[in-house]
C-alpha cells in the first residue's frame, strides 16, 4: 500500500478546509434561501424547496442565497481526522488545532438545553418531522461525544470529561425513550418518539464510552437499546433504516454507522452479546455495498455514488480490520470524487458528476477517514 498517495490527498484537502474556515455547503441547507419567503410556510412547498436544491445535478446554493458554514459536525469530524494524525505523527501542530477545532464545537452546541447537544445549522423538514436551526438529533450528539472521547483519551482535559458527563445527560434526561418487549430505543430527537436504528445505537455505544471513562450511570439504557436494535436484525445480517414501513430502506453509511455503534458499545463495555449480530452485521456489509472497490449507495443500487457512502465505507472498513479493502476504496474516491482543489465531490452519477463543496458531508467525513487510514497504514 503506497501511503504517499492518501497523505497528498489529506494534505490537499486539508489545505482546502483551511483555505475556507472549515466551511461548507449542506445537501439539506435548502431552508437557508432567500426563496423560502416563497414557500409561505406551507410544510410542503419548504420540503420542495429544500430537496430541490439537494438534488439538483448542479449546485446553484450561490444563486438562491445560500452561503458556505461551518457545521459542528463536520467541524468535529475533522477534528477527529487531526488527532488521528497526531497519534500517526506526534507531530503537535496537528493536535493543537484539533483541540482549536473540537472547541469551538463545544462552544457552538444547542441552545435549546442545558445538557451537551447539537444539531443542523438551519432549518430541516422532512416528511417525518420538522427541526428548527439548532435543535439536537442524537446521531450528531452521540457521533460529537464519540469524538470529544477520542480526545479525551489523548489529553485527559477536564474540559471533555466534563462535556462527555454533560452530552450522556442530554441522550439520558432529555431524550425520549420508547419501551418494547423490555428493551428501549432512544428517541432520534427531542419531545417526540422517532425510532431510529443508526440514532439508537450511536447513543447508546456513546453511553457505554461516557460510563467507562466518567462512570456516567447510565441506567442499563446503552444495553438494552443496544439489545433493541440487535433484536431487530434480519437474518441476512442487515437492518432497515427504522422499523416503520416507510423506513424500509437499506443503504450504506446508516449500516455502518450500525457496525461502527456495535463495535464501540463491544470495546467500552466488553460486553460481547451481540458478537454474532456484529459478524453478521459486517459479512452483510462487506458483500452487498461494494462493485469491486466502488461503495455503493443501496444494497442493491450503486448510483448515484455518494462521498458520506465512500468515507463511511472506509472508515467501517477500518473498524474492522480490513485496511486493505479501506485502502482501495479511498484510491478510487480519490481518483475518482477530489477536485485538484483538494474538495471531495458531492455525488458521482453514471453520466456527470455533483461538484458541490459539502462540509459534513464531504469534507469532514473524508478528513476524518483519512487520517484513520493513514494511521493505520
Amino acid at each position: 500500500m503506497n501511503s504517499e498517495l492518501i497523505e497528498e490527498s489529506y494534505k490537499k484537502l486539508h489545505l482546502h478546509l483551511k483555505k475556507n474556515d472549515y466551511k461548507g455547503y449542506d445537501p439539506f441547507d435548502g431552508l437557508n434561501s432567500y426563496l423560502r419567503i416563497f414557500t409561505f410556510n406551507n410544510r410542503y412547498l419548504k420540503r420542495g424547496l429544500l430537496q430541490t436544491i439537494r438534488r439538483l445535478p448542479f449546485n446553484i446554493r450561490s444563486v438562491v442565497g445560500i452561503g458556505k458554514n461551518r457545521s459542528t459536525k463536520g467541524v468535529s469530524f475533522a477534528a477527529s481526522g487531526l488527532i488521528a494524525m497526531y497519534r500517526k505523527t506526534k507531530d503537535e501542530k496537528y493536535l493543537k488545532e484539533g483541540e482549536e477545532l473540537l472547541n469551538w464545537v463545544i462552544e457552538n452546541r444547542s441552545p435549546f438545553f442545558s445538557n451537551y447537544s447539537w444539531g443542523n445549522h438551519f432549518d430541516y423538514i422532512s416528511r417525518v418531522f420538522y427541526l428548527p436551526k439548532g435543535m439536537p438529533t442524537l446521531v450528531w450528539t452521540g457521533l460529537i461525544g464519540s469524538i470529544i472521547v477520542e480526545y479525551y483519551n489523548v489529553t485527559k482535559k477536564e474540559i471533555y470529561l466534563d462535556a462527555i458527563k454533560k452530552t450522556a445527560k442530554f441522550i439520558i434526561e432529555d431524550l425520549p425513550l420508547y419501551d418494547c418487549e423490555n428493551t428501549f430505543c432512544i428517541s432520534y430527537i427531542p419531545y417526540k418518539k422517532k425510532n431510529v436504528h443508526n440514532a439508537n445505537v450511536i447513543g447508546a455505544s456513546f453511553l457505554s464510552q461516557a460510563k467507562k471513562i466518567a462512570n456516567v450511570n447510565t441506567e442499563q439504557i446503552d444495553k438494552m437499546s443496544m439489545t433493541y436494535t440487535a433484536m431487530r436484525q434480519s437474518k441476512e445480517g442487515y437492518w432497515w433504516y427504522g422499523q416503520r414501513k416507510d423506513m424500509h430502506w437499506i443503504d450504506n453509511f446508516h449500516t455502518g454507522y450500525v457496525l461502527d455503534a456495535f463495535k464501540r458499545y463491544r470495546e467500552a463495555s466488553g460486553n460481547t452479546d451481540f458478537d454474532e449480530n456484529i459478524k453478521r452485521g459486517f459479512d452483510y456489509y462487506r458483500k452487498n455495498f461494494f462493485d469491486g472497490e466502488i461503495p455503493k449507495y443501496y444494497f442493491n443500487k450503486t448510483y448515484p455514488i455518494d462521498i458520506q457512502c465512500a468515507s463511511q465505507s472506509i472508515e467501517t472498513l477500518l473498524n474492522f480490520g480490513d485496511i486493505e479493502k479501506a485502502y482501495l476504496v479511498a484510491l478510487w474516491t480519490i481518483e475518482n470524487m477530489q477536485d485538484y482543489d483538494g474538495h471531495f465531490y458531492f455525488r458521482k452519477y453514471k453520466r456527470n458528476k455533483n461538484k458541490t463543496d459539502m462540509m459534513h458531508w464531504g469534507q469532514g467525513t473524508m478528513m476524518k477517514s483519512l487520517g484513520h487510514l493513514i494511521e493505520r497504514i
